[in-house]
């Protein structure tokens, strides 16, 4: 039976491959020391078994594993050895002899520690990959955490094909383990349930019925989420508390979930193991219902806010007739009056002239209008509420009824237990006594537009009623903004959670902070408060007085001054200068055309990106795809084109197409092999030329506006954006001209709550030093989480004066900088920092530890109350960091030309992207669900880094050439963008198999530099 692929060829060569070497290696691989030199001298004139000592020491020091090899196999090594110890002695020519061979490695092992592995080390191996598997059944999680044992024991790791064994054996005792606790621990009805899933109601199977998404907000899409809820509630209520019993981790719970979404329905009712089935629909029905409820939320506050948006309209047009008819009454009053002073009319005439003005049938409303005109603007508000009661019981209702919400306010959560507790009864609210209602969770001035006086039998006085419908509606309306200003919370969702829920629990983080710190090697958070804000204040204070001292000697020439007649400063600017990007520079117009299946395969070639695109499955991950099916999938998926089109209009099989679309492409694959392309590109000689300082790479973000050809809960409409249609925002990570990550976000969904997420996103080889974003990066935290990450956040600022005015802190006295142009308006709060920051450090540490997504911590932080007092000493920490970054920003023409230039940087990329997916017709996306989103944003990623890979390896071809031939050139060639594609052509009959082969790289520079000798120059300026 063949063993279960983990690593690479590449990668099992570098763990059990004797290394080859260069020359510099070598010298510091063999290097020799005092008792290396005096174990040598004990074998006398033994040149062989010298040798052998050396070249075993050396490997070891290298891989930490030892090699069967004669001294003949490694000849350049035994060489180099020769030379440097034994430049006088012939060369070995014998073999030495298996026992004086092991006796080398014993002295080696002893030397650096190592041991072999014996019985108890196995065992010990053993309960570590079942510990392992229970973390993560992903095998190379598994071969990498054995590996990693073995290392920390120094004990020599086993072969391969042990671990291999080891691994697989992990996997099968790990899914037998669960499904037999699962079929021990749940209840026969909770089996049952499970085993419901995959029954067909007649018209669906219940689990097909699950793994819809909710696509927009219509009464029918609601009702069907609500009943997707219910239909798994029961398993959900019963898997919290299963959960723990299993001892299954949440990445396990993930995997399996995600299984249960890629099986078919027939496929897993084919399954012999039943139990194990069950075990992932049990995952998956855990997973889904967190999704599903916030679907149901998303739909609460869409549809409210749509009710408030079309109240504010009603009040707006009622105010305006309002003041019409109040126009109308006072002159009609004006008239009448004027009749009682009017000499030409006598007194027995005065009535009659004034029913004349007011007809007497309408005599008694004018005066009722006139005594009391209504200019409340709550009441047409309210008025309107009113007439829409059956619409919004209709729509909302049933999503209040199946949510769970924890509400901060005592009077809020008593309402909704009130009316919660109302709607399952029949008791009607004209019965409810007034006290009986709970009013005190909204302000008072808006109770007399909830309440109404009604006669009720037996009381000769009318009695103060709630009037039902408006009621329902307040307590939606407040449930709505509570979960926009974080005081209301759905527990059991991913994004609608309590902030406490989202960080390291409180106790654990008491016991355990040192370590925890420890752990994530972030330097700022290992500093004491005190000596942090000392150093940010020594720095702050002297960038006040250089940035000032810059301005009044005129060497900030940038910095433009106006003053009044007296001489008075009246604002500053700092116009914002455009800087070419290089993008399509004519000298790509000398390259030969190519097809983008061409430069696909050219970059599979070069970077090797299609070992990628594993199966889902384990067990089939032998099984490697037709690369031609998979260029075809990525392009369909990119631009737009559906299956069946890219079917007819390629070479490749529809049935290889549908294989690789189903097993290979999904949303982990494509980000594989995006890293793969990027860490290529980044080891290219050009690319380190790209840095646009000396700090290191600077990245810069921004989101790019798609529309989306089906309605999904993320597409949402934004008239500016895509007109009548719905769309998404795609927020990339842009760095050195590559697309370092992507997310797919709401067009609702604040930019800036991605920033730090998708910085952190980046697990590619390129390290981030710096990030700039335009105004929508930022917000009241994200300068103070970014400083504690260790990256420098350096956004662009628009309204300069503005910000600055309003934002700059100081330490000392404010009144201290009155005569500076660049001041502060407020004193930084330390003493509230320092109080507060062990309460901080425990959000950044829950940020770096990944206990949830970033986003979602970063966006409740952004929409608490300032009341809190956690908040407010993180508000006023990133007060600090935007200050001292703005008095850079101020001061200095090359940071500002430094940030401008990362921006242009990621916009190129967008026109490049937006290229790609309007090869279909329109820049739209295909995806029906936010995973199939997911999947053409990452697609088109992709074909956007293979034609980034090409041209920077084709500049970086030139660059070379020029650098001995004609430095200047070189220079110019520097200025050409990577992100080019006059040169490729997306569009066409796309031939994968039936093609000509590409012209490699050397034979294209060949071609390019005959003819562009004379006119190179010309076209780079």
């Amino acid at each position: 039976m063949a063993r279960l692929t983990v690593l690479t060829q590449e990668e099992i060569d570098a763990l059990y491959a004797i290394p080859i070497l260069d020359d510099e290696e070598r010298a510091c691989l063999f290097a020799l020391e005092a008792d290396d030199r005096a174990i040598l001298d004990t074998y006398g004139n033994d040149t062989a078994c010298k040798v052998n000592y050396i070249l075993q020491l050396g490997y070891c020091r290298a891989t930490h594993n030892f090699f069967t090899f004669s001294i003949q196999k490694v000849k350049p090594d035994a060489d180099f050895i020769m030379c440097q110890y034994f430049p006088d002695e012939p060369f070995p020519k014998k073999q030495l002899s298996k026992n004086l061979h092991y006796r080398n490695r014993r002295e080696v092992m002893d030397k650096v520690g190592l041991k072999d592995a014996d019985a108890t080390f196995l065992e010990n191996l053993a309960n570590e990959e079942k510990a392992l598997a229970k973390r993560h059944v992903l095998s190379r999680f598994i071969m990498e955490g054995l590996l990693s044992y073995c290392q920390q024991l120094n004990v020599i790791r086993p072969a391969y094909s042990s671990l291999q064994d080891r691994v697989s054996a992990a996997l099968l005792a790990e899914r037998k383990r669960l499904a037999n606790k699962l079929y021990t621990d749940a209840d026969k009805a909770l089996r049952s349930q499970l085993d419901g899933l995959l029954e067909n109601d007649g018209l669906f199977y219940n689990l097909t019925l699950l793994k819809k998404d909710q696509k927009n907000f219509s009464a029918t899409e609601i009702k069907i989420s609500v009943a997707k809820q219910q239909l798994v509630m029961g398993i959900y209520g019963k898997s919290k508390l299963l959960m723990p019993k299993l001892g299954i981790s949440e990445q396990n719970i993930i995997y399996y979930a995600n299984l249960a979404e890629f099986y078919t329905i027939q496929k897993l009712r084919r399954l012999a193991d039943k139990n194990l089935v069950r075990l992932y629909l049990l995952c998956y029905a855990h997973r889904r219902l967190l999704k599903i409820n916030d679907h149901l939320v998303s739909s609460l506050i869409q549809k409210m806010g749509k009710y408030a948006d079309d109240a504010d309209e009603y009040q707006r047009s009622k105010i305006e007739l309002t003041d019409s008819v109040d126009k109308q009454l006072r002159q009609q009053a004006y008239q009448v009056m004027a009749i009682n002073i009017d000499d030409r009319i006598r007194d027995d005439q005065v009535r009659a002239m004034a029913f004349e003005v007011i007809p007497h049938a309408d005599y008694q409303q004018f005066l009722k209008a006139f005594k009391k005109p209504n200019f409340d603007r709550d009441f047409f508000r309210w008025e309107y509420y009113g007439q829409l009661a059956l619409t919004i019981k209709r729509n909302i209702r049933p999503l209040f009824k199946v949510l769970e919400f924890s509400c901060s306010n005592d009077e809020l959560t008593k309402a909704v237990l009130f009316l919660k507790k109302h709607l399952d009864g029949e008791k009607p609210f004209r019965d409810y006594v007034h006290q009986e209602v709970p009013m005190n969770f909204f302000p008072k001035n808006l109770k007399k537009h909830l309440t109404y006086k009604a006669q009720v039998d037996g009381q000769q006085k009318a009695v103060k009623k709630v009037n039902g419908d408006r009621y329902e509606c307040m307590v939606y309306h407040q449930l709505k903004n509570g979960i926009a200003n974080s005081t209301v919370f759905i527990k059991d969702s991913h994004c609608y959670r309590a902030l406490e829920d989202e960080l390291i629990d409180l106790s654990h983080w008491t016991q355990h902070k040192p370590d925890i710190l420890r752990q994530l090697n972030l330097p700022f958070l290992s500093m004491d408060s005190v000596e942090l804000l000392g150093k940010l204040e020594t720095s702050v204070q002297a960038k006040y007085a250089l940035v000032n001292q810059h301005i009044l000697n005129g060497e900030n020439t940038g910095l433009k001054i106006q003053k009044d007649k007296q001489g008075g400063l009246v604002k500053w600017t700092l116009p914002y200068v455009r800087l070419d990007d290089g993008m399509n520079n004519p000298f790509y117009e000398k390259l030969r055309v190519s097809s983008i299946g061409d430069i696909l395969k050219f970059s599979a070639d070069a970077t090797g990106f299609m070992k990628a695109f594993s199966h889902l499955q384990p067990k089939y991950a032998k099984l490697s795809p037709d690369p031609e099916a998979v260029y075809a999938c990525i392009i369909a998926n990119a631009t737009g084109i559906e299956t069946k089109k890219m079917k007819e209009i390629s070479d490749v099989k529809g049935n290889d197409l549908d294989r690789a679309n189903k097993n290979h492409i999904r949303y982990q694959t494509l980000c594989a092999a995006n890293h793969v392309v990027m860490n290529h590109t980044a080891k290219l000689p050009i690319f380190a030329e790209y840095n646009l300082s000396d700090y290191g790479v600077h990245d810069s973000v921004d989101g790019q506006k798609f529309a989306t050809k089906y309605h999904t809960i993320k597409s949402r409409y934004a008239k500016k954006y895509f007109g009548l249609l719905k769309g998404v925002v795609l927020y990339s990570l842009n760095a050195n001209h590559l697309p370092l990550c992507l997310k797919v976000i709401g067009a609702n969904q604040h930019e800036s709550h991605f920033l730090l997420d998708i910085v952190e996103s980046n697990t590619s080889d390129i390290e981030i030093t710096a990030v700039s974003g335009d105004m929508h990066s930022i917000n009241r935290v994200n300068f103070g989480l970014m400083y504690l990450f260790g990256y420098r956040f350096m956004p662009r600022f628009t309204q300069l004066w503005e910000k600055s005015d309003n934002n700059l802190v100081c330490f000392d006295e404010v009144d201290n900088h009155a005569k500076h142009i660049i001041k502060p308006s407020k004193k930084v709060n330390k003493a509230l920092i320092i109080k507060e920051w062990d309460n901080v450090l425990r959000i950044v540490a829950s940020l770096a530890l990944k206990k949830t997504t970033q986003s979602q911590i970063v966006a409740k932080l952004s929409s608490y109350k300032k009341t809190n007092p956690i908040l407010k000493a993180l508000i006023a920490f990133d007060a600090i960091i935007m200050t001292d970054y703005l008095l850079d920003y101020i001061d200095s023409k090359e940071v500002r030309e430094v940030v401008q230039s990362s921006l242009n940087r990621g916009e190129s990329y967008h026109q490049l992207s937006s290229t790609i997916a309007k090869v279909s017709g329109g820049r739209m996306l295909n995806g029906k669900t936010e995973i199939e989103l997911d999947i053409n944003a990452e697609s088109i990623r992709l074909i956007a880094n293979a034609v980034i890979f090409y041209n920077a390896t084709l500049l970086s071809t030139l660059h070379q050439h020029y650098q001995t031939v004609d430095p200047e050139m070189a220079k110019q060639i520097l200025r050409f963008s990577t992100v080019a594609w006059q040169h490729i052509n997306f569009i066409g009959k796309y031939e994968f198999y039936n093609r000509a082969d590409m012209p490699t790289i050397q034979e294209v520079i060949k071609q390019f530099i005959a003819g562009i000798e004379t006119d190179i120059s010309s076209v780079s300026h």
